[in-house]
């Protein structure tokens, strides 16, 4: 009887402990990184150059106002659709030097960890989109869209993803401030 009970007790700790547990990847400590900020910033730096300027095409910016208003829940899905957008632009594997094919691995590989620890987050939280968000998503996908455009249309030159890196750092590090 009483090992029923204390199974039954494990058990429902666990399940709780696991649903509480299931965004640590956005917590911070006091004064540090939170782990998510950590590999951005890991991001940042792999892609980042020492002359990067800024960039020709602009930002959405509109987005990331309401971006700004949105809830914990919302926001965290807002930034994993947006860097898997990021991770899909650089899928093409048509860059120019095996060097920058190396950075790109790098930069990829710590999108992928982002994007797969957020959506465990999100499978956790289990959220419900409001339509802001849907659209929100929706015109983000559409701003990815054209830069797609963009480098087909320059023909994947060096030029166009020395602007496609501009702006993707640009989001990145939007992403960061909030």
């Amino acid at each position: 009887m009483y090992s029923i009970r204390l199974c039954m007790s494990l058990v429902l700790m666990i399940c709780s402990c696991n649903e509480t547990m299931g965004c640590t990847w956005m917590r911070t400590q006091p004064k540090s990184l939170s782990m998510f900020k950590s590999f951005i910033s890991k991001s940042i730096t792999v892609l980042q150059e020492k002359d990067d300027g800024e960039p020709l095409i602009s930002l959405p910016n509109k987005l990331y106002r309401q971006f700004d208003d949105l809830k914990a829940d919302d926001q965290i899905v807002f930034i994993s659709r947006t860097l898997k957008a990021i991770m899909h632009l650089y899928s093409s594997g048509k860059y120019e030097s095996t060097l920058e094919t190396e950075r790109i691995d790098t930069f990829i590989h710590y999108l992928s960890r982002q994007t797969m620890e957020l959506d465990q987050c999100i499978k956790a939280m289990n959220p419900t989109l409001s339509k802001s968000v849907k659209r929100a998503n929706k015109k983000m996908n559409s701003h990815f869209k054209f830069l797609k455009n963009y480098l087909k249309g320059e023909e994947f030159n060096g030029k166009a993803w020395i602007e496609i890196k501009r702006v993707v750092l640009a989001h990145l590090r939007r992403i960061v401030l909030t």
